[in-house]
């Protein structure tokens, strides 16, 4: 009899990290073996080992190692970006499964609605919803029927705002002196501290440059780690070197042809969010304003428009339909919302 597995989706504030966290330490106390990872973190790992594997079908070889160590996976914010992912995934789970590995995953999407729009979706994808359909539990987190969601992180946000209890552990600085109110954290950051340039060494030889460093604590611009091609993988070094990390010149998202650099920014909001590092950000605008641009520039655009904005051009000139298009509006839509909540519940204590 297969073991059942949870898959637990709906929009952000709602409290699937939190649930699955229950299960885990509940899960841990019956001593049971569990892994507790993101998923983007977990998926890191699983390439690194795929690619050290010297056998034949690697994919089914690290499978079964991580099935005779572990009983029990987790995984937060689960989803599918990339076709590397939707074709290792659907055989990765099954062997799990099959070896009777519970999972449990958190996700902001239904099953059905992964990876939409993606290269060759129709080939990987609907046998993997199916396989997670006979192997899960799929619950959808959401508010009362016929009534919006309640936003959890937006309520603590607003309770302690009413509190007025003093200068929150993280911040969220704009308005027309936010450059300075940014010098006087960071002063308060460095505690006397001179900063000086500090080089991270990433994989495969690569190096971060920090230009201002001092103890656990780092000033950077936004630019520097998102407007190039950025990685989970750097934000992790990152976190592992630092455990505040203050960012400047945060610009408004107002268009789409922006949601490359926007998905970088989660990217970055999800590793600190995880590792529970302390963030500080100067913004142009307000939080309420900071994804109202791109989202409106979405919502007016349409499938047609996105699709030319995102256009691939043949050998020979001729112009097709980006294959991720569509998954581009999706996406995009949904890392705003996940911005904001992280960053609402990141300048809050709680």
């Amino acid at each position: 009899r297969r073991q059942q597995s949870v898959y637990m989706h709906g929009p952000v504030g709602t409290g699937k990290t939190m649930l699955m966290d229950l299960f885990c330490d509940h899960a841990l106390a019956f001593g049971l073996r569990v892994l507790r990872r993101h998923f983007y973190e977990f998926m890191l790992d699983l390439h690194v080992k795929i690619h050290e594997v010297q056998q034949e079908r690697p994919v089914e070889v690290v499978a079964n190692t991580i099935a005779d160590e572990v009983d029990v996976l987790c995984f937060d914010e689960f989803q599918i970006t990339d076709i590397q992912d939707a074709a290792i995934l659907p055989r990765l789970f099954e062997v799990l499964f099959l070896r009777d590995v519970a999972i449990v995953m958190t996700s902001n999407t239904a099953p059905q609605l992964l990876y939409s729009g993606g290269l060759n979706r129709h080939v990987h994808i609907p046998a993997f919803v199916n396989l997670l359909a006979d192997n899960c539990t799929v619950l959808g987190l959401g508010g009362p029927r016929g009534s919006a969601p309640v936003d959890y992180r937006r309520r603590a946000e607003e309770a302690e705002m009413a509190q007025d209890s003093g200068p929150a552990p993280a911040a969220y600085l704009c308005g027309e002196d936010e450059g300075g109110c940014l010098e006087e954290h960071w002063s308060r950051l460095r505690g006397g501290v001179p900063a000086e340039s500090r080089d991270i060494p990433l994989s495969m030889g690569r190096k971060l440059r920090v230009g201002e460093a001092a103890g656990r604590a780092c000033r950077m611009g936004f630019l520097e780690l998102c407007g190039s091609e950025r990685g989970e993988a750097d934000f992790l070094a990152l976190a592992e070197h630092f455990d505040v990390i203050a960012v400047h010149d945060v610009p408004v998202f107002s268009s789409l042809e922006e949601v490359d650099t926007l998905r970088r920014f989660v990217k970055l909001l999800d590793v600190l969010y995880d590792r529970k590092s302390r963030l500080v950000l100067s913004a142009a605008a307000p939080l309420d304003d900071l994804f109202t641009g791109i989202r409106a520039d979405i919502k007016a655009g349409g499938v047609d428009d996105i699709a030319w904005r995102t256009a691939l051009y043949s050998a020979d000139g001729k112009v097709g339909m980006a294959a991720g298009a569509i998954g581009t509006l999706f996406e995009a839509v949904r890392a705003t919302e996940r911005a904001e909540s992280r960053l609402r519940e990141m300048r809050t204590r709680r």
